[in-house]
């Protein structure tokens, strides 16, 4: 075994004396780095999933509600003798000295974590797992950082202070969700109601956490669901083992599926250069083929050295690609951040096996078949330089080969319709770039230019239009991935910003009481802030439609589960408010049952004009038809309510008070004030929001743009290839113009225009289509004007000119200094 390895090494390090072999393991080695690298860190998720869920849920079994869950879940549990605690989570100030933030707070009893551990790091321990006490809080390191506080400080939670006793290090069933990216502050269950801040409006979840063996969990597991069927309850879930962190795993799919995609993005651009490199090695070896042919060589023989070399190629492509892209995965892990869990489990063997796999078929699919056509070459070939071309068997092992390919693809993406629509809008930009491309050669092949190197350049690129088509379409897509990157990191939130007016409300209140309006109204006043408008909101969750009881699974759309699980936000008022529009129907008139609907909620939900909806607000069913259908001006930043009904229906319900405004950055101390005198206001900072958006956007950004920097190197592969695949041509003319007493400036006129001219296209084809794909997200995703073309055209032909400048430099140079006998040499 060791003997027959040596021996297909020894053959391949010959075989890499030649350039366009070295080309082909680059690309299939940049292939399985990026492959390997998305699947290392799926893997290590999903075995963090089924080796660590009791930590990740920080018991066996937990039960989430929206509202406080009733005595007899844990009356049951007790009964059964399991082990209890209790965690309840909500976003509320936090405020040492001047310094107020928002945070993601939770309070946790004392059982709590029952599996697995806090690490939290004092002056006086190393990160140790502890126990909460009362009176202390534990703040992460962000969060210390935002009040400018350190430990031993006191921190302001509503009406109570809280000693600092340490820094939070590891929380493993934090989970995902927009308030679980804000800062932590964690207190002690028993500190919860002397703060005061939890009241109507409040947005708070109630976890219930249990452990035990697992036939009692299971056993407990069948009764509360049955409970819950039989009480038909609402807006509670129970997560298991089997179904830990739910939103966490949805998020972290969707995010695998996308980053895979982008991977087999690279993948497929290497495939191309990975042919091109092929074929050109091919024209290379068939004339040592045909003389080996002349000494008795057979077919056979041929193809099985042939097959050797393509195995070798394929066993270091895996090991370095694989060991490259395990240490790229830690630098998606570092970009990643907190958007990901930390301490992660060891990675399997099978992201290798995986990325391994395709990468062959990536061989057999677009390397062997021009490696068959070596087989029939003849003798002859010698004499009269011909070539036989691809035998029928070829084709079948291309089909074969990009048959499994397309499989892996739909395995990676685990979604078959996500799969096609990928390999469909990869195939159509492949096909739009490629007749664009073509366009514009012919086009430039009518201009009739003074400057001969221009005319001549024009005059070789139609005859040797389907290189051109490659480079341009290869460079095209690769380029206007990065540029899609760049734009949405850098200028999407900025135009979104942008578009909002410059005294639009900056601040959003909450958990405004009906007695503390009038003081907050002068608090604001006083400190220079116009008097704010404040809209009531009454907490109702959906329960029939037109007289039919609605459950979330009624529902396939998952936003539209999620509305249907969660409670609404309802309002109440007689007066259209600013920045609405009614777009169907008539707005509330007279004191009859009727309800107002935004029309995205509508449109999600399936329901029309007509439509008898029923709301269960403290225990009380409310029943209105939807009399009409409006319009919101989200970019207003005002306070907008999906639904509104007339104040009859609403007014004597449990209710607490919103109000939106502008204040003064110079004003910065006035959300203390607020919070000192009423503690349980929350006073969301709309740009500290955004900020926080923009923060998971980078880091979003930063991981995605590392892997398009492969496709971005594939792409200049496929550049590599495809003007090495030229080079005889470029020789033969070479040698026919230095015949004539060409110059080497002319020789360099001629290249730099070529490169120019590819460069200049594929970079204004990706610009374009970049910017259009950033005008269409913002047009009609976030409804926002963002007209970034000149940029995005700018930056793409920037770097599609520098990038075929310094691809194209060594080749160019190389025949500009060889003399016409060497020109011809060289072919």
């Amino acid at each position: 075994m060791i003997r027959s390895l040596s021996s297909l090494f020894r053959g391949l390090r010959q075989d890499l004396r030649s350039t366009e072999l070295l080309w082909l393991i680059v690309a299939l080695t940049l292939s399985v780095t990026a492959l390997s690298s998305v699947s290392f860190l799926a893997d290590r998720m999903q075995r963090t999933f089924a080796f660590d869920a009791r930590q990740l849920l920080a018991a066996d079994l937990l039960i989430a509600s929206d509202q406080p869950l009733l005595e007899q879940f844990t009356q049951e549990a007790q009964r059964r003798n399991l082990r209890i605690a209790n965690t309840v989570v909500f976003p509320s100030m936090a405020t040492v000295g001047a310094q107020s933030k928002l945070a993601s707070l939770k309070a946790v009893s004392s059982q709590y974590p029952l599996r697995g551990s806090l690490k939290v790091q004092s002056p006086s321990t190393a990160i140790v797992p502890v126990k909460l006490p009362p009176g202390e809080a534990w703040v992460d390191a962000a969060m210390l950082a935002s009040l400018h506080a350190q430990i031993g400080d006191s921190i302001a939670l509503g009406s109570r202070q809280l000693r600092i006793a340490g820094v939070l290090t590891q929380e493993l069933d934090r989970g995902a969700g927009f308030m679980n990216f804000a800062p932590r502050v964690m207190m002690s269950l028993d500190d919860l109601a002397s703060t005061g801040l939890l009241g109507l409006g409040s947005r708070v979840t109630y976890r219930l956490l249990l452990a035990s063996e697992d036939a009692d969990i299971q056993a407990y597991e069948k009764w509360a669901s049955g409970f819950i069927e039989s009480e038909k309850l609402r807006g509670l879930r129970v997560e298991t083992l089997e179904n830990a962190q739910p939103i966490m795993r949805k998020t972290l799919e969707r995010a695998e599926r996308f980053l895979s995609l982008i991977a087999l993005l690279t993948a497929m651009v290497s495939a191309v250069a990975i042919a091109l490199s092929a074929r050109r090695y091919v024209l290379k070896q068939a004339d040592s083929c045909a003389v080996l042919k002349c000494f008795g060589s057979s077919s056979k023989d041929i193809l099985r050295r042939q097959l050797q070399t393509l195995a070798s190629l394929g066993i270091i492509a895996a090991i370095v690609g694989s060991a490259i892209g395990y240490l790229v995965q830690y630098v998606l892990l570092l970009l990643l951040g907190n958007l990901v869990i930390t301490n992660l489990q060891s990675a399997s063997i099978w992201p290798v096996l995986w990325s391994t796999a395709l990468s062959w078929f990536l061989l057999i699919g677009f390397a062997l078949p021009p490696l068959l056509g070596l087989v029939r070459v003849s003798p002859v070939r010698l004499i009269r330089k011909d070539y036989a071309g691809l035998p029928g068997s070829a084709i079948w092992v291309a089909l074969f080969g990009l048959g499994v390919c397309l499989a892996l693809i739909a395995f990676a993406a685990r979604d078959w319709k996500l799969a096609l629509w990928t390999a469909g809008s990869f195939g159509g930009a492949v096909i739009l770039f490629g007749l664009i491309s073509w366009m514009a050669l012919w086009l430039l092949g009518k201009v009739r230019s003074q400057r001969f190197a221009i005319r001549f350049v024009l005059l070789v690129q139609s005859r040797s239009v389907a290189y051109a088509i490659i480079q341009i379409t290869a460079l095209g897509i690769a380029i206007m991935a990065l540029l899609m990157i760049l734009l949405l990191r850098q200028d999407l939130l900025s135009a979104w910003q942008g578009n909002i007016p410059i005294d639009a409300p900056n601040r959003f209140m909450i958990n405004v009481q009906e007695d503390q309006k009038q003081g907050i109204d002068r608090l604001l006043i006083d400190a220079g802030v116009p008097k704010p408008e404040f809209y009531p909101m009454v907490r109702g969750r959906l329960v029939d439609i037109n007289g039919q009881a609605i459950a979330p699974n009624d529902y396939q759309d998952e936003n539209a589960k999620r509305l249907v699980d969660r409670e609404f936000n309802l309002s109440y008022t007689d007066v259209l408010p600013n920045g609405n529009r009614i777009i169907s129907g008539k707005w509330i008139a007279g004191e009859a049952p009727q309800i107002s609907l935004e029309t995205g909620i509508a449109k999600t939900l399936k329901l029309k004009i007509g439509d008898q909806l029923s709301f269960e607000v403290a225990g009380e069913k409310i029943s209105a038809p939807i009399t009409s259908l409006r319009k919101l001006d989200w970019g207003s930043m005002r306070v907008n309510f999906f639904v509104i009904m007339p104040p009859n229906l609403l007014k004597q319900m449990p209710q607490s008070w919103i109000t939106s405004y502008y204040q003064d950055s110079n004003k910065g101390d006035l959300d203390f004030r607020l919070t000192q005198t009423y503690p349980n206001l929350t006073v969301v900072d709309v740009t500290t929001s955004l900020q926080q958006i923009q923060e998971v956007l980078n880091k979003l950004t930063a991981a995605l743009g590392l892997l398009f920097f492969f496709t971005i190197i594939a792409a200049v592969l496929v550049l590599i290839a495809a003007i090495s695949a030229t080079q005889d041509e470029r020789y033969r003319n070479a040698a026919l113009l230095k015949a004539l007493g060409a110059s080497r400036k002319v020789l360099a006129q001629i290249a730099a225009v070529e490169l120019l001219l590819i460069g200049a296209i594929s970079g204004v084809l990706a610009g374009t289509a970049a910017g259009l794909a950033a005008w269409a997200l913002g047009r009609f995703v976030l409804e926002i004007e963002f007209h970034a073309f000149t940029q995005s055209i700018l930056m793409g032909l920037i770097f599609g000119v520098v990038s075929c400048l310094l691809t194209g430099y060594r080749f160019q140079k190389k025949i500009q200094s060889a003399t016409a006998i060497e020109c011809l040499r060289a072919i």
